[in-house]
């Protein structure tokens, strides 16, 4: 969209828990309050949460976060979310709770002046095959509405273990096969050649990447994951720039 201010944020990989007291929370929050509300738009590319197993349990679970997206639509900043790896499950009361737009995977945003491709980033991980075959499987629309078919408490012990479960694979994976992979990044620009920004998060490795394609000079930001230092990108007056936030006196 066009911006009025001259300033937006894209962020990712929040993580936020379902204890408002935790310092990730806290921080989000005084980014909420300080900083998000005098952009014209906040982009969250996937995993504001740490786990959303259906409407009907955490809405309850991360209201205090909820309302703080509410009020920040009401003063007038457009939010848009992407799905993550660990949320993608949220559905229309959320939407209608948070005064969010969703975005797909892959989304075009025209900001300031310049077109961005916006992804959670897991889709680019193809060099992991299970990962990807698990992915697939999770987005199927079947096997998602079979889930929020589940009791609650067994949606929430099946989330529980799959965290563990990627936890632990994680760290029996290499960092390059947990990584982007160069040909997916690069197909994904060839998809569309017009435009010089790629922003995504996932990887948790917050850089900014310069890639020259047929002569072209192409650019790779990643986000980084909030502990709850992090680094957001920050277009202001339509130049991008890798941001560290930091909220006063929280440690994790």
């Amino acid at each position: 969209m066009t911006s009025a201010k001259g300033l937006s944020y894209l962020l990712a990989d929040v993580h936020l828990h379902t204890d408002s007291s935790h310092p990730i929370n806290q921080a989000f929050l005084q980014f909420i309050d300080h900083q998000a509300c005098l952009a014209d738009e906040v982009y969250i590319l996937g995993d504001l949460f740490e786990a959303w197993a259906g409407d009907d349990l955490h809405l309850t679970d991360y209201q205090v976060e909820i309302d703080a997206l509410r009020n920040l639509t009401q003063r007038g900043v457009k939010l848009y979310i992407a799905y993550g790896n660990r949320d993608f499950l949220m559905r229309h009361a959320f939407w209608q709770a948070s005064g969010a737009q969703w975005i797909n995977e892959g989304h075009i945003a025209h900001i300031q002046g310049q077109d961005y491709i916006l992804m959670h980033g897991d889709s680019l991980c193809t060099q992991d095959k299970a990962y990807q075959r698990m992915r697939r499987l999770f987005r199927a629309k079947w096997f998602q509405w079979l889930f929020l078919h589940l009791p609650q408490k067994t949606r929430l012990n099946i989330a529980q273990g799959l965290r563990q479960q990627s936890q632990q694979a994680g760290s029996q994976k290499s960092y390059q096969i947990m990584d982007v992979a160069d040909d997916a990044v690069i197909n994904v620009f060839n998809q569309h050649p017009q435009i010089q920004h790629l922003v995504h998060g996932h990887t948790h490795r917050p850089a900014h990447h310069q890639i020259n394609i047929n002569g072209l000079t192409k650019h790779r930001w990643v986000l980084g994951d909030w502990r709850p230092d992090t680094h957001i990108l920050k277009i202001e007056h339509g130049q991008p720039a890798l941001m560290e936030f930091k909220a006063p006196g929280l440690v994790l």
